[in-house]
């Protein structure tokens, strides 16, 4: 569970609220009248209320104000003062500011790793942050490196479950970077540790398993599968395959220019004039994207297929909506009873989905602005809601 949702769902009522209360919260703490959790909670709990509004440079002002106010306070209050950092790197990655997001990252890592027991459970959910890190910016290679030296670690310090997490983190990345057969070995491994004949444990690496298989499946095959992996009543289906997202021109941009960067870099190596560093296509001070994000909203039948996919809301002038609509029609997810309430209907999904982009300083400018790269953030609204709600029972 996300750091931060747990600090959010151990506020008390007069800061988990909209409006004035919860501007009048985190007034408090900007006037320095609250402990470090006290400002997390109303600092994320803000930030958290912008940021679906669509806000997300006034959701990160709030929590940089936060980190400003509790980043000497890490060794008194580690647990509070990573769930801001966790919270800012959310933000960060969505407004696309990769920079802010490694350095968030890298923080929130340091402050648990720093002033905790390595068996803590915060500890643990922060082995493989810097791996994720790393995949969320399209760096599989330092993503691998990054997950199996959190399993070296783990395992020398017999830090079986830590261990563990890191390994099935490196199945997932293997079977993404399309190399079935050592994800397939490494599941295997994973398979004959002692702490995989737990429950929770032997799930999440069938999950796995099923998730290898569905890549290649399809029709009955994939049927057969997804039924294979029945969910309780309170659980959430789990994603078993997905096709890639359509190119919308910024990802046809994109595109385009990793393939004459790749032109350029192999008539470089065969002695020819052409210069490998010079951008084919180089962003002009004119360039200037702005966040366009929308929250979807879909059911998954009890079959595992999805259904009536929709935009709740969303930014002004967005044109990849479709793109979306018509990925999530061809999801798969795992099977479940049907419940005796629910009409047949499933279990309904809220997605925000923002479109990916980056910093860069243009030519002949020395102004750094946000440009569309293509592909979308993802993050499940949903889950994020029943997680914090299940904390707080």
């Amino acid at each position: 569970m996300s750091l931060f949702l747990l600090l959010l769902a151990q506020a008390s009522g007069e800061i988990v609220v909209t409006g004035k209360r919860l501007e009048e919260a985190h007034q408090q703490c900007v006037r320095g009248g609250c402990t470090p959790l006290r400002d997390a909670q109303a600092s994320i709990a803000l930030a958290e209320a912008r940021f679906r509004t669509g806000k997300y440079l006034d959701a990160k002002s709030v929590l940089a104000g936060a980190i400003s106010r509790n980043k000497g306070k890490a060794e008194s209050d580690p647990k509070p003062v990573a769930a801001i950092y966790e919270a800012y790197a959310t933000v960060a990655l969505h407004e696309g500011n990769q920079d802010d997001y490694r350095r968030a990252v890298a923080s929130q890592v340091h402050v648990l790793k720093d002033n905790l027991p390595p068996d803590d459970p915060a500890v643990l959910a922060a082995t493989t942050a810097l791996g994720d890190m790393w995949v969320k910016t399209g760096t599989a290679m330092r993503a691998e490196a990054a997950y199996r030296a959190s399993e070296d670690a783990a395992l020398k310090s017999g830090n079986d479950r830590a261990a563990m997490l890191a390994g099935m983190k490196r199945v997932w990345l293997l079977t993404a970077t399309d190399r079935p057969k050592d994800a397939r070995a490494k599941l295997d491994e994973l398979d004959r540790r002692t702490l995989a004949q737990q429950p929770g444990y032997a799930t999440a690496l069938r999950v796995l398993r099923l998730r290898i298989a569905a890549k290649d499946a399809e029709g009955e095959n994939l049927d057969r599968l997804i039924r294979s992996l029945g969910q309780g009543q309170d659980e959430a289906p789990v994603l078993l395959k997905a096709p890639p997202y359509e190119l919308d021109a910024a990802a046809q941009l994109q595109e385009a220019r990793g393939r004459a960067r790749s032109y350029l870099g192999s008539s470089a190596a065969f002695g020819s004039r052409a210069d490998a560093d010079v951008d084919p296509d180089p962003y002009r001070s004119s360039d200037l994207d702005a966040i366009q994000w929308a929250d979807v909203g879909f059911w998954i039948r009890p079959d595992g297929t999805t259904a009536d996919a929709e935009v709740l809301r969303q930014s002004s002038g967005n044109p990849w909506t479709d793109l979306v609509l018509r990925q999530i029609a061809q999801r798969r997810y795992s099977a479940r009873a049907a419940g005796s309430g629910d009409d047949g209907q499933g279990y309904y999904k809220v997605e925000r989905l923002t479109r990916r982009s980056k910093y860069v300083v243009p030519t002949n400018s020395l102004i750094s602005r946000r440009v569309a790269v293509g592909g979308f953030e993802t993050l499940d609204l949903t889950e994020e809601a029943d997680q914090a709600e299940r904390a707080s029972r």
